[in-house]
This record gives C-alpha cells, structure tokens and sequence, in this order.
C-alpha cells in the first residue's frame, strides 16, 4: 500500500521527532514526551528501547526499512 503525500509528511515529522526525543534521551534529559493526534507518549531513559522500536516502526512504515522488527545476525565460524 502506497503512503499519500500527506501520510508520508505525517511520518517524516513524526520520525524526526522522535529522533530528537531520542537524542535527548541520550544527551541526559530524564523524560521526553511526544504527542500526536491528541495521543501522548512519553519516554524515560530506562524506555530508550522501546522509543528505537517507534523508530524503527517509523522507518519501516515510510519504506526506510524491510521489516520493523529488529532482526539477530547469525555467526559463522570457518
């Protein structure tokens, strides 16, 4: 199913929200919170895994990834 122009633009900003949520996390801030269509989030430094995954759905949902879910990388040894 292809995004309309006014989805993708809804995604994009939603993504680069949440990748400056994200960023804040990171540089000490203790809780970041997003909102979008009346629906809150909040994110503490202890949720930084499940706001990657909002990325990560972000992401997969405007085509910049094949699969929301983080995948395991298999180890050969020769």
């Amino acid at each position: 199913m292809a995004l309309t122009e006014q989805e993708r633009a809804v995604l994009l900003a939603r993504l680069a929200d949440a990748r400056e949520a994200l960023h804040q996390l990171e540089i000490g801030r203790s809780e970041v919170s997003l909102t979008y269509n009346g629906e809150a989030m909040s994110f503490a430094a202890a949720d930084r895994g499940s706001l990657r995954q909002y990325i990560r759905d972000l992401e997969a949902q405007l085509g910049q990834r094949r699969s929301a879910r983080a995948r395991g990388r298999g180890v050969i040894f020769g």
